[in-house]
């Protein structure tokens, strides 16, 4: 287990943590979505801004996840990293299945 996991997994037993975890969750799995993405795609967040005509900066706060972003901007995003974005929605009870 990663360093990072061991910390999560001992702050998840703090119930105020585990509750603003889960207040966060979509954009957390939005920001590891773009990493898993622009990693697999073999780029650096300088090689995705270039592409998008953005700063460096800019793909950090995307792929933060601090906020929602966009469908315009995860459209770019995708485009720039050679991706197509796909939007689907699943029952809550299916969301980890």
């Amino acid at each position: 287990m990663t360093r990072l996991a061991e910390l999560k997994k001992q702050w998840m037993q703090d119930a105020e943590v585990r509750e603003a975890y889960k207040e966060h969750a979509y954009e957390f799995e939005i920001a590891s979505a773009l990493i898993t993405a622009r990693t697999n795609a073999g780029l650096s967040q300088s090689e995705v801004a270039s592409r998008m005509g953005t700063t460096q900066s800019a793909i950090a706060r995307l792929e933060g996840g601090s906020q929602l972003p966009s469908m315009k901007s995860v459209i770019r995003y995708a485009t720039a990293i050679g991706a197509h974005p796909v939007l689907q929605l699943l029952q809550e009870n299916s969301r980890y299945s």
